[in-house]
């Protein structure tokens, strides 16, 4: 196999979508820190950083960057790595005592080994780095240092700081990096000229924000019971790294400079607290299967390769591989080859819903259908919050014919303030099945708006404006979601 930060087509796409913009706009510093332990003294996050950049202009930055990356189609559907990710994040952020704002976390498909943090609470994980995590408190540390980037209100400080640029400034930034993509010769030419001077009041300031991330992360990740150790012990893994591959570094290191300064801080900090070992989940050795095996050209390969892991015992979880065995023969479309495995795992964890919803891949790929619906049905009684399961059952609900079952079902779903946009797509989707097309439209344009693609929310809310069943009181609804979503955009966008 590759080394997870080999450059591949699709990775120097994705870089140029987020790399470039985020190196020169959000948390990127070329300089050494402070040989000093960090005094733990954070800034007052009331100060005028938080009117610099309002929460709806932060929000209206992430999700230009969102919408960029959903259009590319970077960003993985995978339901059940999107809600542990999810949920990961949300337990990192419960430790806080206090109200957090919304928070949307994300998996990008990339092999390279990076996570980023967006305005708006979008926080991005690279299936490399999940890959490249030896741990779940690893894993679990990167996550707690991205959120505190978007809690320590990082890019609202230095744009502050920056002399209060203008947004079409950073956007600028942005359209710079995007332009990339097809013209990297421009692309620099349009950052430098967007930069114009800024470059080192900019790296001047964010040097202590890697650090103080870092502080607040550990603090967090000690809270929400993980090991504070996690979060060093993976950068010095990757600072290690680079010894044996010279020049070549992992993209996380390049876009979160590690500096042996900062490096012993963050140890410092973590050693701090008493030493605990933390076993790692099952769901976190059964996501990595899933990203494993998606790295992989053809089902056949992955199958091969895990069926190998599995003969030699070079694995650090039997059940993760197995699972890994399983969905890669399934894959392959071998259902009768995968069943005994499958068997095995039901047998050792009869209560896990990932197994449950193999098991019904491997019915509906043998043509039980209703076995494989019962199966998901039953499954969904027990874990009436599992993404995963929800998602699939709706949508093979969908495609025999019985879309009104499926709306019950996804209704019930986002009336809970779910953060799951794909609900809502597949909402819009069961609602053009039964001849419903203002619920269709209606639906679609809260699918985009959670994307970031607020334009596109408001082309949805105007078609629907001109169904002929509409009556007064869904015109009013109407008109107050266009408004609300208005709100949020470029006074231009929102004209359009």
């Amino acid at each position: 196999m590759q080394r997870l930060y080999d450059t591949n087509p699709l990775a120097d796409k994705i870089k140029a979508l987020i790399s470039k913009a985020l190196v020169r706009v959000l948390i990127i510093s070329t300089t050494f820190f402070p040989s000093c332990l960090y005094s733990g003294e954070l800034p007052d996050l009331g100060n005028s950083a938080s009117a610099i950049l309002t929460p709806a202009q932060e929000l209206e930055l992430g999700s230009s960057i969102m919408k960029e990356l959903s259009q590319a189609q970077v960003i993985s559907h995978d339901a059940y790595v999107t809600q542990y990710l999810q949920g990961l994040g949300y337990r990192l952020l419960a430790t806080q005592g206090q109200a957090q704002g919304a928070y949307h976390f994300f998996v990008v498909k990339d092999p390279t080994i990076n996570a980023f943090a967006l305005p708006g609470g979008f926080v991005g994980v690279n299936t490399g780095l999940i890959l490249a995590s030896e741990s779940e408190s690893e894993l679990a540390g990167v996550l707690a240092h991205e959120v505190a980037h978007v809690q320590q209100k990082h890019m609202a400080r230095m744009y502050e700081h920056m002399g209060r640029l203008r947004l079409s400034t950073i956007a600028g930034m942005l359209a710079a990096a995007l332009l990339a993509t097809q013209n990297s010769q421009a692309a620099s030419g349009a950052m430098a000229a967007t930069l114009a001077g800024s470059q080192q009041v900019l790296i001047n300031y964010t040097r202590d924000h890697e650090k103080e991330a870092d502080y607040v992360g550990i603090n967090a990740l000690k809270k929400a019971g993980f090991d504070p150790n996690g979060m060093p012990a993976f950068f010095h893994r990757m600072s290690q790294e680079t010894r044996y591959y010279g020049n070549h570094l992992p993209e996380y290191l390049m876009t979160h400079p590690l500096t042996e300064s900062r490096l012993m801080e963050a140890q410092a900090r973590a050693s701090s607290f008493p030493y605990k070992q933390i076993p790692d989940s099952l769901q976190y050795h059964l996501v990595q299967a899933r990203v494993l095996a998606d790295t992989f050209s053809t089902p056949q390969e992955a199958s091969e390769f895990f069926s190998k892991r599995l003969a030699k015992g070079n694995y650090r979880s039997r059940t993760g591989t197995l699972y890994g065995y399983v969905i890669s023969l399934l894959d392959a479309n071998k259902p009768q080859q995968a069943k005994p495995y499958l068997d095995e795992l039901i047998q050792s964890t009869p209560n896990q819903p990932l197994f449950q919803l193999a098991y019904a891949q491997m019915e509906m790929a043998m043509q039980e259908t209703d076995k494989a619906l019962s199966r998901l049905a039953s499954t969904l009684e027990n874990h009436p919050n599992n993404y995963a399961v929800t998602y699939t059952y709706c949508e093979w609900l969908i495609k025999v014919g019985n879309a009104n079952k499926a709306i019950a079902i996804l209704k019930n779903q986002v009336a809970r303030k779910t953060a799951y946009s794909n609900f809502w797509y597949l909402l819009s989707q069961a609602y053009v099945k039964t001849n419903n097309p203002l619920q269709a439209h209606l639906a679609q344009a809260h699918f985009l708006k959670m994307q970031g693609d607020l334009s596109g929310a408001v082309i949805q809310l105007r078609m629907a404006k001109k169904v002929s069943t509409l009556n007064a009181q869904e015109q009013r609804q109407i008109d107050a979601e266009l408004k609300d979503i208005q709100s949020k955009m470029d006074p231009k966008q929102a004209k359009l």
